[in-house]
């Protein structure tokens, strides 16, 4: 009955996050404990300054907390696996990735787990004209290109059991990759530098060329184009010159 309300109320807002911020609270109301929750969090903090979101596919509900937490609550499942991963993930990379990765906890809470994140600071690709992109998509390039390289080359000790098979070694186009590149970094619009690569929870070690397949026609969708062809141009530049 909540699903048939939701949608048909959502029939008449144009708004895509405005449908899916009504959607949520409609089918999911224990979203307004989680709220409490980050408001009981924050009770000793001299501002309280909330703001909610919706994740991808209404998979997860966020609260964003003085621009400084973020708290993501899963929606569908009870989150552990893909939280207790996504940690792992985080902890193994988080010294090596030049480019940062916001600091990850994972808190129990109730019969959910949550993970609490660092806020990363930045404007998200999609945010930014892509007349301005293209002024500056080859430094951004380069950066995804060092990123992928210095990523995909480690084989860590302690995530070798996440790989689909333990003897695999890391490639050209090959290793552990972010899967999601085209919308999960965060960039300074001063400087066009990366300031962060986010959400982590679907990295994988694999064949890089569908995700990157994937990016580039997001990309190319959005207006941002030839930035993949500078990617791959750089990533092999560095492949090649270390390997």
């Amino acid at each position: 009955m909540r699903h048939l309300i939701s949608n048909i109320i959502c029939g008449f807002i144009w708004s895509k996050r405005l449908r899916d911020k009504v959607r949520t609270r409609i089918r999911f109301p224990q979203t307004r404990d989680y709220v409490r929750y980050v408001r009981k969090f924050a009770r000793n903090m001299e501002q309280r300054k909330i703001r909610t979101l919706v994740g991808y596919g209404c998979k997860n509900f966020i609260v964003i907390l003085n621009n400084k937490h973020v708290f993501k609550f899963p929606l569908l499942t009870d989150g552990k696996d893909v939280s207790i991963r996504e940690k792992r993930i985080v902890d193994a990379f988080y010294g090596i990735s030049p480019i940062k990765i916001p600091l990850l906890k994972v808190i129990p809470y109730k019969n959910i787990y949550i993970r609490k994140y660092e806020f990363a600071k930045g404007t998200l690709l999609t945010d930014v004209s892509p007349k301005v992109i293209a002024e500056h998509s080859e430094h951004i390039a380069k950066q995804i290109a060092k990123f992928l390289y210095v990523i995909g080359k480690q084989d860590p000790v302690e995530i070798r059991d996440l790989k689909p098979n333990q003897s695999d070694r890391p490639g050209f186009l090959y290793g552990w990759c972010q899967d999601d590149i085209w919308q999960n970094f965060m960039l300074d619009t001063k400087t066009f530098d990366i300031t962060f690569f986010i959400d982590w929870e679907n990295t994988k070690f694999a064949d890089f060329r569908p995700s990157l397949y994937v990016s580039s026609h997001n990309w190319d969708k959005f207006g941002y184009r030839s930035i993949m062809i500078n990617v791959i141009a750089e990533y092999a530049k560095l492949y090649f010159k270390k390997s």
